[in-house]
């Protein structure tokens, strides 16, 4: 078992829009991910399906909720592991994995509009991606809001002490992983923070988005939770389209929310010393 393919999955999982230029890597959630006979790819990774080899992975193949199935002329480089399933060896009676015989060429650059296709549905999946973030924006507003106005007043107080909180702890998230990850009994625990960690990650993005759409200037915003929280998630669809500054700026502020979520823990009343008025149109900042 390797640690890497651990750390790619969870990185995708906890920001999608940091997948950026190491190509070709292939990721799918909620369905089978497929590698084709003429194709090669970096990892192949799949969150609740099945990770299918027919062509050359590079990297490793990964399937968490489901099997590792190598068919026909698969060449898997790097290590096979499945979390809550097998790895299928359909390429030998004895079930043996290691590199296949036949010399497989990489798949064809797409061309225009195969592009503009491909284009098209990683804006429609990012846009799906972020009317959910909307959705649980919205579940954070009416569910939790004395919740969300901690998370805020942690955010517009001290916002770069509050990011560097979420980078630590994305880096020891990671690190504790590592280590869980190293030995059988620890591999539940791994799994466990594998979840929670894209599960805050979401709920601090949430939460940042209406920080973000407060400090916009845009004065029809001023006082309007629900109109800010989408002005903030449409901010990050905007980020999510643009490559690699972009990433740097989802990355950021999930820094931010995750810090928030760690420095305010399970509080629901802001800090005596949150700020009292700013330029954050946020009910803490208020």
């Amino acid at each position: 078992m390797t640690t890497r393919s651990i750390l790619f999955a969870l990185a995708l999982a906890a920001v999608p829009s940091l997948a950026l230029a190491q190509a070709p890597d292939r990721v799918a959630f909620g369905h089978d991910v497929r590698v084709g006979a003429h194709e090669l790819v970096g990892d192949a990774v799949s969150f609740g399906g099945d990770t299918v080899v027919d062509g050359v992975v590079e990297g490793d193949a990964v399937a968490f909720g489901g099997s590792v199935i190598l068919r026909g002329g698969a060449d898997v480089r790097g290590d096979a592991v499945a979390f809550g399933g097998q790895v299928r060896d359909e390429r030998a009676a004895d079930g043996a994995v290691g590199p296949a015989a036949p010399v497989i060429v990489p798949a064809r650059e797409p061309g225009f509009f195969e592009g503009l296709w491909a284009f098209l549905g990683e804006t429609a999946r990012s846009a799906v991606l972020h009317a959910l973030l909307f959705l649980l924006g919205l579940l954070m507003i009416g569910a939790g809001r004395e919740r969300l106005r901690v998370l805020q007043a942690a955010m517009v107080e001290d916002g770069v002490k509050t990011a560097g909180a979420g980078l630590v702890g994305y880096v020891a998230a990671i690190a504790a992983i590592v280590l869980f990850a190293l030995t059988v009994i620890g591999i539940p625990a791994a799994i466990v923070v594998g979840l929670a960690l894209p599960l805050a990650t979401y709920v601090g993005l949430a939460a940042a988005a209406t920080v973000l759409g407060a400090a916009l200037p845009i004065p029809q915003l001023r006082g309007k939770e629900i109109h800010q929280l989408a002005a903030g998630v449409a901010v990050l669809f905007l980020a999510s389209l643009v490559p690699v500054a972009g990433g740097i700026f989802t990355a950021a502020v999930a820094c931010l929310g995750l810090g928030a979520l760690l420095r305010t823990r399970l509080a629901t009343t802001p800090h005596e010393t949150a700020t009292p008025a700013g330029p954050y149109r946020t009910p803490a900042a208020l």
